[in-house]
Order: C-alpha cells, then sequence, then structure tokens
C-alpha cells in the first residue's frame, strides 16, 4: 500500500489589512503549488495588492480562474465560507472573527487554516544580553506600527534588570523618527486606519485608570510637516507596573502598545506567560541556552524564539495554539494544509476469502 497527497479543490483564503501582500502569498502560492485553486478576499482596507498579485499570476501564464480576487465586506466572506463548493478556508484575522468563521466551516465540514489574535509573552532574564533584549522589544512591539499578530506586547523583565531595562528601553524609544513612511528615515509611520488610531487610544486611557503608569507615548502626534498633520500618527506607548489582571495585559491592542512586567524565578512567569487564552507566539532572552530550549518547551506558543523576536522564515510553520488558531502555514505545515492524503491498497494475487464458493 502508499498514499498519495492529493489537492483539496477550490479553496478560499480571507487576508488581513496589516500585511496584505505576504498574507495573499502565503495563503496562495502554496494553495497553487498543490494543485488547488483559490478565491481570495483581501480586508476591504487593502484591496490593492491583491489585485496586482493577480495581475502577476495572469502574466506568469497561471490559467485563468484558478486565482480570482473577490472584493467586499464581512458579509462577501462568509458567503464564500458557507459555499458548498469550497473545501478549504484559511482566514487571518481576529479571535473573534475567526471563532465565526469556524462555526460557519465546521456546518460544512472544511478544513480551515486559522492565524488568529495574539498577547504573546517576551521574557527576559537577568543574564540575557540587555541592549538584544531592548531591540527586541521595540522589534516586537513598535514594528509596523506595532500591527502584527505575533508582537510580544506582553514583557516580562526580570526584577533584578528591569529597572535598567526600562530606562535604556525609553532612551531608544525617544530616538525614533516618526513621520511619512515613504522616506527611508523614518522608523514610525501612521496607523492604518482611524478605527484602528481610535482603539489604541481607548486602551491607553484604560490603561491610566486602571492603574498603570503611561512611562512614555500614547499620545496624539501633532509637530509633523503640514501634509501629514491629518494622518493617523501614535507616539509608542510604554506602560509600567503593570499586573496580569489588567485589561492591558490580557487583550489585543493591535497597536504601538508595551506592558511592562517584573517577575522573579523561571517557573512563576511560565505560570504567567501561559495565562492567557492566546497562544500565538513567545520569546525568551537568556544566556543559558538550556533555560531557553526549557522555556520554549512549556510555554503554550505555536511560534517562539530564543534570543530574537518575529522572524518568519518560509520554510518554518507558522501558526498558533488555543484562541490564537488552528493549523499551519509555510514550511512542511503547508503539506498537510493545502492537501488530502488517499491510502491506495494494491492487490497483485488471489483474494483470501474463508466464504464457500
Amino acid at each position: 500500500g502508499y498514499t498519495l497527497r492529493e489537492p483539496l479543490g477550490v479553496t478560499v483564503g480571507i487576508g488581513a489589512w496589516n500585511y496584505p501582500l505576504q498574507g495573499a502569498l502565503w495563503k496562495s502560492v502554496p494553495a497553487l503549488a498543490f494543485g488547488n485553486s483559490m478565491i481570495f478576499k483581501p480586508s476591504e482596507y487593502t484591496p490593492s495588492t491583491a489585485l496586482w498579485l493577480a495581475g502577476c499570476y495572469a502574466e506568469a501564464g497561471v490559467p485563468e480562474g484558478v486565482f480570482q480576487v473577490v472584493l467586499g465586506d464581512g458579509q462577501v466572506g462568509e458567503e464564500l465560507v458557507q459555499s458548498d463548493l469550497v473545501s478549504k478556508i484559511s482566514f487571518t484575522g481576529s479571535a473573534e472573527v475567526g471563532r465565526r468563521v469556524y462555526e460557519t466551516a465546521a456546518r460544512g465540514m472544511k478544513k480551515v487554516t486559522m492565524e488568529l489574535g495574539g498577547k504573546s509573552p517576551l521574557i527576559i532574564f537577568d543574564d540575557a544580553d540587555l541592549e538584544n533584549a531592548v531591540s527586541a522589544a521595540l522589534l516586537a512591539n513598535f514594528y509596523s506600527n506595532g500591527q502584527v499578530c505575533s508582537n510580544g506586547t506582553r514583557v516580562f523583565v526580570h526584577e533584578s534588570i528591569i529597572e535598567e531595562f526600562v530606562d535604556r528601553l525609553v532612551e531608544r524609544t525617544k530616538k525614533l523618527r516618526i513621520g511619512d513612511p515613504r522616506d527611508v528615515n523614518t522608523d514610525i509611520g501612521p496607523m492604518a486606519h482611524n478605527d484602528q488610531f481610535e482603539k489604541v487610544l481607548r486602551f491607553v486611557d484604560i490603561g491610566v485608570k486602571e492603574g498603570a503608569t503611561l512611562l512614555h507615548g500614547g499620545k496624539r502626534v501633532n509637530d509633523l510637516p503640514e501634509e501629514l498633520r491629518d494622518g493617523y500618527f501614535l507616539s509608542p506607548a510604554i506602560f509600567t507596573n503593570c499586573t496580569d489582571d489588567m485589561t492591558i495585559c490580557k487583550q489585543e491592542v493591535f497597536g504601538m502598545f508595551m506592558s511592562i512586567l517584573s517577575f522573579t524565578s523561571e517557573e512563576e512567569v511560565i505560570s504567567r506567560a501561559n495565562n492567557t487564552e492566546f497562544g500565538l507566539a513567545a520569546g525568551v532572552f537568556t544566556r543559558d541556552i538550556q533555560r531557553g530550549h526549557r522555556l520554549v518547551d512549556n510555554l503554550q506558543a505555536g511560534v517562539t524564539w530564543i534570543n530574537n523576536y518575529n522572524l518568519a522564515p518560509m520554510n518554518l510553520p507558522w501558526g498558533g495554539v488555543k484562541y490564537s488558531g488552528l493549523g499551519r502555514e509555510n514550511g512542511l505545515g503547508g503539506v498537510e494544509s493545502w492537501t488530502q492524503l488517499k491510502s491506495v491498497y494494491v492487490e497483485m494475487g488471489n483474494v483470501e476469502c474463508d466464504y464457500p464458493k
């Protein structure tokens, strides 16, 4: 006997607005490579790159209809998920919407891949290289204006180095250049749209009201050239004196919003880091490589890093656990996500049968 990997047929990809082209590629490339066709619905905020990608596929010789783009809001996505012609859905977005997509797909026994939200921990031990740890915290919270699902927004710092860490973090954050994202000298551009801009400001207010210390940022930036003043520019927010039960430490903000928490022991920080409904990513900074491996082995997350953060090479699978998602994209995980197995049994001799002839 042997097994065959077969395509699933007509698949649907539903992308998010924060990485519109990358998301479309992560879904469509393996889908098409394994013999499927795809209907891709980009976010209504970012439709242009998906249309451009469709043109690239057509120019490269992909047959007409194999990759199609459908524009629209959530209702359009819901109709695609409900269609009896569709055998697989790959969704990237919030956990709330993802649960609804999953429920709808389950009624049709459809295969799903869900890449949802996160509230990921970045754990920094007292033996870590401090400068590298600060660099990782900056990238894990402020890169792409904080609009990254895997961001390490709960930064756990060992109590013995937390003061030094925070001082250096604020010092470097103040040097970040806010401005036109088309300028190569810009470090931080605007939020993607007004809804997200207002959401981050609401969370800043919540953090202050619940007793956390807004050490830096969290405000609209007005000191900009005239042509940028109507943009959705925010200064990166750094909160200290945070506790695990605060709203800002439990809910995904999806903006430049860092919550710093102190810890004393390895066992304690593992328990606290796992005390979340999410499980997309986690990072550990330590010079003790055995400790690093021990930590990631015990952290409930689909993607982990030791002494780095937010690297996403295509040859490694990507995806979360708990409410952060189902299934994996990229790497060998993509084989499972975009194919189905068929078992083949072959007999060239006589059939053994005890029944009378």
